[in-house]
């Protein structure tokens, strides 16, 4: 392969994906939730794209992770053809996600148990993780003794443990207050501009996305 090519071929790109659905309250007919939209998000950009509620952008982002098969149009992750799950992205949900029957570190290191990561290397990575984000003390705390923004940050470091080349997240901050809002984007930025990673981020706030993006889609 030439490598100069390499270096140009985006990390993540959507050529002319269409997604249409069947109608829940009309039988027969379908509605296209997102037509003819490309996307590409090169290696280390920090993306948003930003819209209004039920324009589209959550299906777009569940293209990219490969858990929805677009109605026509690919989806390539490094220039190759992306088929299943994308294995080479993480996903930060705007739900709540963490086990409530598991502390903060053991839902930091679920994803390596899986893996079959070793337990007391799956332990040190999610405390060093843990403490990467700013909850140094807080590791056998359960969810619902954390606050709101604790949350996050246990879900942001979830994500990251694993070393996905290409972050996806979906409105993962929509639901905090506004103080806590930007402390979590300040945090973001500072954990990407250490690795590079290459972003998608999904939200409604014009704002947001041009304070943590390189390139704002609208």
């Amino acid at each position: 392969m030439n490598p100069a090519a390499t270096e140009h071929t985006p990390a993540l790109l959507l050529d002319h994906v269409t997604c249409a659905f069947a109608s829940r309250e009309k039988s027969g007919e379908r509605y296209t939730a997102v037509r003819d939209t490309t996307l590409a998000v090169g290696s280390g950009e920090f993306v948003s794209v930003v819209g209004p509620t039920g324009c589209g952008k959550s299906t777009l982002l569940n293209v990219a992770a490969g858990l929805l098969q677009p109605s026509s149009g690919n989806v390539r992750v490094q220039g190759a053809p992306l088929s299943g799950i994308n294995r080479r992205a993480g996903y930060m949900f705007q739900a709540e996600s963490l086990m409530p029957w598991r502390n903060a570190r053991d839902n930091v290191l679920a994803g390596l148990q899986f893996a079959g990561v070793p337990e007391v290397e799956a332990r040190r990575r999610a405390d060093e993780w843990l403490s990467r984000v700013g909850l140094t003390g807080f590791e056998m705390r359960y969810p619902h003794e954390l606050s709101g923004g604790m949350r996050k940050r246990v879900a942001l470091a979830q994500m990251l443990i694993l070393d996905p080349e290409i972050m996806l997240m979906d409105e993962p901050f929509s639901a905090l207050d506004v103080q806590t809002r930007q402390l979590m984007e300040n945090e973001l930025l500072e954990l990407w501009s250490a690795d590079r990673k290459s972003v998608m981020f999904i939200t409604h706030d014009l704002e947001e996305a041009i304070a943590l993006s390189d390139r704002v889609i609208v």
